[in-house]
């Protein structure tokens, strides 16, 4: 008996810890509070508390159309959907990008305060009103975001290090992060770290990577270090921490590593091929050398940006890139449950979204059943990418759903493959190009 006790303990421990959790993945919300402007009076003189019962009185009803941000009735559609599909998620990450584009363009044009001091507390009551929904629709669940290119009081990649709209995101969305590093930290930079509670040993480095960005600009900030040195030495730092205390460890961010795909496809083609990059050199290459040095501690990462439902590979892990809410390049709305063991490993993710952006949401697809995979990981993706290379029809599956089911933007990207095939692994604009122009046998 005491033989067959131990067998079945020990049997417990490893189904105990095997055991999965679900959690929500968003991406790209890109709230806009303008889509009447009737209101944008209403809601710049009144608490944020108060905005839901002001776009109650809207006469705009209706979901945004495609080419434009999520407006207050898609936004309000998917997290109900969200709430339907995972009642109850183990956490969320949302990978940035909470306000609309054009942001500070639209508050000149609408608002009647047309002050920096009114337009900065405009964008902090959308940040809070955003959080605000989230926090209604998972109470007491934790909530890991990161900055997108978008976030910022001074527009588009131009957020200031140290300065006020970090500290005021911090304030709005620290009470459901719950870290410390996230409260002390994020100020400064825009990263953090916070552990998984309900997860084994597992973090999260949420980075903020608009500092890597070719498109980076310090437009309203003072000269001082470089802030992207900064993040990576930090990052270092974290990921040492990390194998020391025995963390397994996810990267959250915005902006992925290597290649813009879609900007160097508008440009020159082969042989004179201009690969454009969404990080900077020096800091990519730091990176990537500090990824690589860390890469039996790093999970895997989780980004966006791109809008697409994709994946790259980078040092041997994967970046998972989750699909947008917002249908301003066309992709239709979606989000992502994704199924992970106790340890931190994806075993599976299910997306859904809403065709044409008209309701019903709908179950778009499984990642296992889609590919008859059983694990989600940079072995299973490496050899999921060489089918997209050699297979038609995983390569017809792969860019219906890198577009959520939009018909025009999968054909788009099928005319162009051979690019976003050869971006799902090239990080550098070398690699990419000795791959683009060979041609494919």
């Amino acid at each position: 008996m005491k033989k067959a006790g131990v067998v079945l303990l020990s049997l417990f421990a490893v189904a105990s810890s095997a055991f999965g959790e679900k959690f929500l993945s968003v991406s790209d919300i890109h709230f806009n509070p303008f889509a009447d402007p009737a209101i944008v009076a209403k809601l710049e003189a009144a608490d944020v508390s108060q905005w839901d019962a002001i776009f109650a009185s809207s006469a705009v009803t209706a979901f945004s159309p495609d080419g434009s941000d999520t407006n207050e009735p898609l936004l309000r559609s998917a997290l109900g959907e969200m709430q339907k599909q995972l009642p109850s998620p183990a956490f969320v990450l949302i990978s940035g990008d909470f306000l609309a584009h054009h942001f500070d363009k639209n508050y000149q044009q609408y608002a009647t305060d047309k002050s920096q001091t009114a337009y900065t507390a405009f964008v902090t009551k959308t940040i809070a009103y955003v959080a605000a929904k989230f926090r209604k629709a998972y109470p007491g669940v934790r909530i890991y975001p990161a900055l997108g290119n978008n976030d910022s009081d001074c527009g588009d990649y131009a957020v200031v290090p140290n300065g006020a709209f970090l500290a005021d995101f911090r304030d709005v969305w620290g009470p459901v992060v719950r870290s410390r590093s996230f409260d002390r930290r994020f100020p400064s930079g825009g990263y953090y770290h916070a552990d998984v509670p309900s997860l084994k040993n597992v973090r999260i480095i949420a980075l903020n990577t608009n500092f890597f960005s070719t498109d980076y600009k310090n437009t309203c900030g003072k000269p001082g270090p470089d802030p992207g040195v900064r993040e990576l030495e930090w990052l270092e730092a974290e990921l040492l921490l990390a194998e020391e205390e025995g963390k397994r460890v996810w990267l959250l961010f915005h902006i992925p590593p290597g290649m813009d795909v879609y900007d160097t496809e508008e440009g020159a083609a082969c042989p004179n091929l201009q690969p454009q990059m969404f990080w900077k050199d020096q800091y990519a290459s730091k990176y990537l050398s500090i990824t690589a040095a860390r890469r039996n501690t790093i999970i895997g990462s989780f980004a966006g940006h791109t809008h697409q439902d994709e994946f790259r590979i980078a040092n041997g892990d994967f970046i998972h890139v989750t699909p947008s809410i917002s249908p301003v390049f066309g992709n239709n709305p979606a989000f992502e449950g994704i199924e992970v063991t106790r340890s931190g490993d994806i075993a599976d993710y299910t997306a859904w979204h809403l065709p044409n952006v008209t309701l019903p949401w709908t179950r778009e697809y499984g990642f296992d059943e889609a590919y008859a995979k059983s694990r989600y990981d940079a072995a299973t993706l490496t050899e999921l990418a060489a089918a997209i290379g050699s297979d038609t029809a995983t390569r017809q599956k792969y860019f219906a759903f890198s577009a959520s089911g939009d018909q025009k933007v999968a054909a788009d990207a099928l005319a162009k493959w051979q690019g976003y095939w050869c971006g799902l692994q090239a990080m550098t604009g070398t690699a990419f190009t000795q791959c683009y122009c060979t041609p494919k046998q």
